[in-house]
């Protein structure tokens, strides 16, 4: 034994190297901390709570992010946690890997874009990064933008770095479209989304399931909102049948559900589901808190 170890020292000692340097990486995510690339909803949120840890928190896509004003004075406490593209099976792997946690209440912000299998995502967001994936292999797309643009840069006699992310925010929504901007937007949902049915959601109800054993584990409430649908537009069928299926896995959770699709009136709507942050998310925040606020 003692002579394979010797034979074997210099591998066994670039193994141990290569081990703790990929723990470092990962523990400190050093790409995610840089101000020379724009960063994920995940990481503009830890610059905010960098322990990643909530007493109450609202997630939802970025349906949510645009309509939740969090820290408002005479809020109820939670915190605006959504992300873009963000989905049940999202938040179901960060509170099962420990990206985040939640030791009190959850609120899911809903539509059925939530639910969809197939709805793109942010390729960066920590959780989608396989458990054999090396850091900066997982890190590869960024890092060569990174290096592309700057070396495209000295070669313009430009600085290397063009991008300051110091200051970025999570997108918000402001103004309104126009009613020809905003049928064109529900056309192209209709266009994309329109055949889907619960058979497309597979992975994330069965993450629903998973969510609501994480919670009753940690003993956290879990709650829903069907958020706001501009009620200039219909809920096209795919949607409503989606929707009505979600609910149906909702009641046998025994999840909360507050129906807000068609409450908001539609001088607040920036499209089809993200209020204007001037005027819709004050009138969507006020009027939710009382609910958010109710005791178990």
């Amino acid at each position: 034994m003692r002579q394979w170890i010797k034979r074997y020292a210099f591998l066994l000692l670039l193994a141990a190297v290569l081990a703790g340097g990929e723990a470092v990486l990962t523990l400190t995510d050093p790409v995610g901390r840089m101000t020379c690339i724009w960063r994920n909803d995940y990481e503009l949120i830890r610059l905010e709570h960098p322990d990643m840890t909530f007493e109450k928190a609202i997630f939802g896509s970025s349906a949510v992010t645009a309509s939740y004003i969090e820290g408002r004075e005479g809020s109820v406490g939670y915190a605006n946690i959504g992300m873009d593209y963000g989905t049940v099976k999202d938040i179901t792997e960060m509170l099962e890997q420990g990206k985040l946690t939640v030791t009190e209440d959850l609120v899911l912000g809903l539509n059925n874009l939530s639910f969809l299998d197939s709805l793109p995502t942010n390729a960066t967001y920590p959780w989608h990064r396989k458990w054999y994936e090396p850091y900066l292999y997982f890190q590869r797309d960024r890092l060569s933008q990174l290096l592309t643009d700057g070396v495209d840069h000295l070669l313009r006699g430009e600085p290397f770095v063009s991008v300051d992310s110091s200051s970025q925010q999570r997108a918000v929504y402001r103004g309104a479209l126009s009613d020809a901007d905003l049928m064109t937007s529900w056309e192209s949902l209709v266009e994309r989304f329109g055949e889907t049915t619960p058979a497309d959601c597979a992975e994330n109800f069965a993450a629903l399931d998973r969510l609501a054993a994480w919670c009753g584990d940690h003993g956290v409430r879990l709650r829903a909102i069907w958020m706001p649908w501009n009620g200039k537009l219909e809920i096209y069928p795919a949607a409503q049948g989606i929707m009505d299926y979600a609910d149906e896995q909702l009641e046998r959770l025994g999840i909360e559900t507050l129906d807000m699709t068609r409450v908001v009136e539609d001088q607040y709507f920036f499209d089809t589901g993200h209020l204007d942050y001037d005027t819709g998310a004050p009138w969507f925040t006020d009027y939710i808190d009382p609910w958010l606020a109710e005791e178990d």
